[in-house]
């Protein structure tokens, strides 16, 4: 066998391959997408009881789909449940990469920017809520009230503050 033919036989092996791998593809996305769901069930579940087990379900349902959305903002809520803000919102924002319209995702960070006490981005976050689901929205109602009650939270603690700066102080008593 010379040279070119060897050539010409690897080349055609790799393209019958290239041209194989979408129809294996085709065969089993359904069924890790499947089996991703089924831990995002397991992990929702799992999240009231332990955040920890949690995510280690929410890590396995993305090896298995690493575009499945509801598996991303699940680990965002695991690692909320256990005070890491910052990876939080990094998985809230992997999901709005894949779909910038989820609600879930986009409250969930809206929430979550409130609690790192960033009112702004949370304020840009309902208004793109409003923008998608304008009637009769749980989550729309949901940020707007934890927007409000922020701000009502940040107005009592200014008022306190200024009284306590104008209270003159007592010495001697």
């Amino acid at each position: 066998m010379t040279f070119l033919n060897l050539r010409k036989s690897i080349t055609g092996a790799a393209l019958c391959a290239l041209l194989a791998a979408p129809v294996v593809a085709a065969q089993t996305a359904p069924q890790y997408q499947a089996l991703s769901k089924d831990l995002v069930t397991q992990a929702e579940a799992a999240l009231a009881k332990d955040a920890a087990d949690a995510q280690l379900l929410f890590e396995r349902a993305l090896v298995a789909d690493p575009a499945n959305v509801e598996a991303l903002v699940g680990l965002g809520h695991a690692f909320e449940e256990q005070g890491k803000l910052g990876r939080s919102l990094k998985y809230y924002r992997q999901a709005l990469e894949i779909r910038p319209n989820n609600v879930v995702a986009l409250e969930s960070q809206a929430l979550a920017f409130l609690k790192r006490k960033l009112p702004d981005r949370a304020e840009r976050n309902r208004a793109r809520i409003a923008e998608i689901c304008a009637n009769d929205c749980p989550s729309l109602d949901k940020v707007t009230a934890a927007i409000e009650a922020h701000h009502a939270a940040a107005e009592a603690a200014d008022a306190k503050s200024k009284m306590a700066d104008a209270t003159p102080a007592t010495e001697g008593r």
